[in-house]
């Protein structure tokens, strides 16, 4: 988060971090997701969708195994 907000010019702020503790009213389908604090809950669930996704990665080419993996 930090080198984010670095490379973007926005000072750090803890808040950041505590995303989920927000009071604001969130108005989209992943409301109750932003209301949770990062986890790996989601991992690996794109593996479910696998049969479909050829199309896209045509569209991506080599990036899938190109791009820096972090």
């Amino acid at each position: 988060m930090r080198r984010l907000l670095d490379y973007i010019g926005v000072e750090f702020d803890p808040a950041c971090l505590r995303f989920h503790e927000n009071k604001r009213t969130v108005r989209t389908a992943s409301s109750e997701q932003v209301r949770r604090p990062i986890n790996r809950d989601g991992m690996d669930q794109w593996h479910r969708f696998d049969q479909w996704l050829g199309p896209m990665r045509d569209a991506l080419g080599p990036v899938l195994t190109e791009y820096p993996y972090q």
